[in-house]
């Protein structure tokens, strides 16, 4: 996200609450007035907002789904363009929303920033909602010459501070009608606990119930979606384990060794898995709504998991290897042993065709 030059313009809090055990919405406390805060202030906080959705791993642009009257997209629209007192009135129903879609008794309250300025070159309008929870915490203090501290409650926005969510609306294309949800809008979201490897870390109710916004359907996406669907199955069969083991080898090659730019369902099912086989496959994947056509292969979000092909044993014994080496010089076999109490085991047999160079 292109997050240069940004201006923020306007800020208002508000307070929104857990809710007790009969699970009914609590009223949210509004702020009556615009924050006024000193320079270096708005500064730090930019800095917080753009080291937030900067951060390709935790932070990405989402498909803006539903921008009909009442709902957060249509709010937005209407805030940017509102005048000051429209804007602390208005901007109550973000937190209403919010209070509305916190359904869940474990989902906490906390500081509701509505903001709105201009971002990018050329400017283009933006307003951002940013979920944070509080925290305590000790302020250091001079007394007299002599250090001492002050202990505080709920702080929000702290530079230690991980659990917040952040919502953005750019009104990206000034030139369409902002009425037109979603033509030349733009939606980013950061969350805490979303991660590169895991996108559904994020919170749904927060970026799909209160922003009206899904995860877009890229090629990145999709080829995660298809790793971790088709380990799932291969997990799934009824297998000796030396074969579970080719398998696996085979869906790493096939996303990162294979050259093809594109994968499909139809594609692996024939190149890995008998005609039965093939076929729960294909049912399995159709169960999971995954497409059936062939999509751009992009490993993208999968960089990590692909880098290291391991297998786990008890007591802590575990074998990694790059998935090249997996293919070309491993061999995985399941046999037959016996405890030291002669009953019947399966052993694993693991045949690397190398020397051992190094061990520590």
């Amino acid at each position: 996200m292109i997050l240069e030059n940004m201006s923020v313009k306007r800020m208002i809090l508000h307070e929104v609450f857990q809710r007790k055990d009969d699970k009914l919405p609590i009223a949210p406390r509004y702020g009556g007035q615009l924050l006024q805060l000193p320079a270096e202030a708005i500064d730090d906080f930019k800095l917080r907002v753009i080291d937030a959705l900067g951060n390709n791993s935790k932070s990405m642009e989402m498909t803006i789904t539903d921008g009909s009257a009442g709902n957060v997209p249509e709010i937005a629209a209407r805030l940017i363009k509102a005048n000051d007192a429209q804007f602390v009135q208005q901007s109550q129903a973000i937190a209403d929303q919010l209070a509305a879609k916190q359904i869940a008794r474990t989902l906490p309250g906390g500081i509701v920033v509505v903001f709105t300025g201009t971002v990018g070159s050329p400017a283009r309008p933006f307003l951002g909602i940013i979920k944070a929870e509080t925290q305590s915490g000790f302020l250091r203090e001079v007394k007299r010459g002599a250090l001492d501290a002050a202990y505080l409650k709920d702080l929000f926005l702290t530079p230690a501070a991980k659990l917040y969510k952040i919502g953005m609306f750019v009104h990206a294309d000034p030139g369409v009608d902002a009425r037109k949800f979603p033509d030349g809008w733009k939606a980013f979201v950061f969350d805490s606990h979303m991660s590169s490897a895991n996108r559904d870390g994020a919170a749904q109710y927060f970026y799909e119930a209160f922003l009206c916004c899904v995860i877009p359907q890229n090629s990145a996406f999709l080829t995660k979606a298809f790793f971790d669907h088709t380990k799932a199955f291969i997990k799934s069969l009824d297998v000796p384990q030396e074969k579970r083991a080719d398998l696996m080898t085979g869906l790493y090659t096939y996303l990162k060794i294979d050259q093809a730019p594109t994968l499909s369902v139809n594609s692996f099912a024939k190149t890995f898995f008998k005609d039965e086989t093939a076929d729960d496959f294909q049912t399995f994947m159709k169960a999971k709504k995954f497409p059936m056509t062939a999509i751009q292969k992009d490993i993208a979000d999968l960089h990590s998991q692909l880098r290291l092909r391991k297998m786990v044993f008890s007591n802590s014994i575990k074998f990694t290897a790059p998935p090249e080496a997996f293919k070309e010089m491993v061999t995985v076999e399941t046999i037959d042993g016996k405890a030291s109490d002669g009953t019947s085991q399966q052993w694993t047999r693991i045949t690397v065709r190398d020397y051992i160079r190094d061990q520590s």
